[in-house]
C-alpha cells in the first residue's frame, strides 16, 4: 500500500493530523466520564465530579505537550476547535502556544485576581511584618480596585492609573507613590506571567505627573537628651507594655523583634540575645549584646513569667500572642504625643554620633541595618561583637540619667567602672579594687 495514507504497523490507523470532528455539541453536554477526542489532538475531558474542560495534545519542538482550552461549560465546541486550529498554526511556525494562550486569557484577567495573587506570590510564606503585607493590599483595595479591579489587566491604560492617582498625587503624596509601585509591581508580574502583551502601563508615569512639592516624612524621633527623662518616667510602671518599651530603648531595635522575643532566645546569663532570621527585617540571625539595665528588665520578668508561656512581652489579654504594636506606641504617645517606637532608633543613632563619636559602621550594625556584602556583614559582626558591647552599654547608662558620665572630663574608664559597680555592687568593686577575686560576673 505504498503512497496510501495507512499505517501497516498499526493495523490500518491514519498518520498524521486527524480532523474528522468526531463530537456534537448534544454529546458535549451530556458526555460520560472519560476523555472524548474530537480529532486533531482536541480532546473533551470529563471528570467523574461532572466537570468538563477542553484539552488539546499537540507537538511543539519534538515534544508532546497538553494545553487546557477553558470549561466546556464556558468554551463551545466551535470555539475550541477554532483556539485548537490557532494554537496548532502559533506550534507550526515555531511559536509557544503556552504564550499565545496566556494572552488570551489575559483578556479574562481581572486587575483585582492579578493584584490578590501577586500579593499571595510576594507574601504568603512571611510571618515577620504583617502590618505592612496587609497595608500592600489595602492600598490597592481602597484606592485601585474601585475603578480597574473589574477591569483586565491586558486593556488598562495609562490614562486608567493616572485616574486613580489625580486625587489623591498632591493631597497623599506618600500615599500616591506607594499605590503606584504597587500598581506596577502587579503590570510587571502580568507582563512577566504572559498575562499582558503591551508592556507596562505603570512605567514612567511618576515623571509625567504634576510636581508633588513635598518630601517623604520621617518617623517623628524623641531627641536623645529627652530619653532620660522619658525612661524615669517608664521605670514608675511594672506593666508588661512599659517593660517591653523599655527594653526596646536600651536595645535600639525594631519593635517587632522585641515584641516576638521568646525566652529561649537568650542565654543562661541573660547577657545575649540571638534573634533568628524570621524576626529580623534583613532576614539575617542577629546577636544582640545586652547592658545591665536589660538583663535587670528580663530578670524581673522571669521571676513573674508563667513556664507554660515562651514569649517575654505576651499580651495580657492572651499570653500565647506577643503584645501589640499598638501598646507601646500608645504608652509612648501618652507621654510624648506623634513620637513613634521607631523613632527612638533615630534618638540612639544621634546620639552615637554627637556624644560618644561611634565609628559609622558600629552604629549601624548596633541597629542592625544591612553594612557591606554578607560576607563583610558575617565577618563584621562577629568582630563588633565587643565594640557594640561597649556601645549598648554606654547607651544604657545615658538612658538611665547618668549623663555626667559624658561630660568633657570624663574618661571611658569611669563608664567601665560604672558598668561593674552595677553588675557586681558597690561593695564587691570595693574589695576587687583593693586586689580580691570578685565572687561572680
Amino acid at each position: 500500500m505504498n503512497g496510501s495514507n495507512f499505517d501497516e504497523k498499526t493495523s490500518g490507523k491514519i498518520r498524521g493530523p486527524h480532523f474528522e470532528k468526531r463530537l456534537k455539541a448534544t454529546f458535549v453536554r451530556v458526555a460520560p466520564p472519560g476523555r472524548h477526542t474530537d480529532g486533531g489532538g482536541l480532546y473533551l475531558q470529563v471528570d467523574k465530579s461532572g466537570a468538563r474542560r477542553w484539552l488539546l495534545r499537540i507537538t511543539v519542538a519534538g515534544r508532546r505537550r497538553d494545553y487546557g482550552l477553558g470549561s466546556a461549560n464556558v468554551v463551545t465546541l466551535a470555539e475550541a476547535r477554532s483556539t485548537a486550529i490557532e494554537l496548532r498554526r502559533v506550534a507550526a511556525l515555531g511559536g509557544s502556544p503556552k504564550a499565545h494562550t496566556r494572552a488570551g486569557v489575559g483578556k479574562d484577567m481581572t486587575f483585582e485576581t492579578m493584584a490578590r495573587r501577586v500579593h499571595e506570590r510576594k507574601f504568603g510564606d512571611r510571618v515577620n511584618n504583617g502590618k505592612h503585607i496587609a497595608q500592600w493590599i489595602r492600598t490597592l483595595e481602597t484606592y485601585a480596585f474601585p475603578k480597574i479591579g473589574k477591569m483586565s489587566v491586558e486593556e488598562i491604560r495609562q490614562d486608567d492609573i493616572e485616574y486613580i492617582l489625580n486625587p489623591i498625587w498632591t493631597e497623599k503624596a506618600e500615599t500616591a507613590r506607594r499605590v503606584l509601585q504597587r500598581i506596577s509591581t502587579v503590570f510587571d508580574h502580568a507582563c512577566g506571567s504572559g498575562f499582558r502583551t503591551s508592556g507596562n502601563p505603570a512605567n514612567g508615569l511618576s515623571g509625567l505627573m504634576r510636581d508633588q512639592r513635598d518630601r517623604p516624612k520621617n518617623f517623628t524621633a524623641l531627641g536623645y537628651h529627652e530619653v532620660p527623662k522619658l525612661w524615669a518616667t517608664l521605670s514608675k510602671s511594672e506593666s508588661i507594655g512599659a517593660m517591653a518599651l523599655r527594653f526596646t530603648i536600651l536595645t535600639a531595635l525594631r519593635s517587632g523583634s522585641v515584641r516576638k522575643a521568646t525566652w529561649d532566645q537568650f542565654d543562661e546569663y541573660l547577657s545575649v540575645w540571638t534573634i533568628p532570621e524570621t524576626n529580623m527585617k534583613g532576614r539575617e540571625e542577629f546577636k544582640v549584646p545586652l547592658p545591665e539595665q536589660a538583663r535587670d528588665i528580663l530578670r524581673a520578668l522571669s521571676e513573674r513569667r508563667s513556664k507554660a508561656v515562651n514569649l517575654v512581652f505576651p499580651s495580657p489579654m492572651n499570653p500565647q500572642k506577643p503584645i501589640s504594636d499598638a501598646t507601646m506606641r500608645k504608652l509612648l504617645q501618652s507621654h510624648y504625643p506623634g513620637v513613634t517606637v521607631h523613632g527612638m532608633r533615630a534618638a540612639f543613632r544621634t546620639w552615637a554620633a554627637e556624644i560618644v563619636d561611634a565609628r559609622d559602621d558600629i552604629a549601624e550594625t548596633a541597629l542592625a541595618h544591612l553594612v557591606g556584602s554578607s560576607t563583610v556583614r558575617a565577618y563584621k559582626r562577629t568582630e563588633h561583637f565587643y565594640q557594640r558591647e561597649i556601645l549598648m552599654e554606654d547607651w544604657a547608662l545615658w538612658v538611665e540619667g547618668r549623663i555626667e558620665l559624658f561630660s568633657n572630663d570624663a574618661t571611658d574608664d569611669d563608664r567601665r567602672e560604672a558598668v561593674m559597680r552595677m553588675r557586681i555592687g558597690d561593695a564587691e568593686f570595693e574589695r576587687v579594687f583593693a586586689g580580691g577575686e570578685p565572687d561572680s560576673l
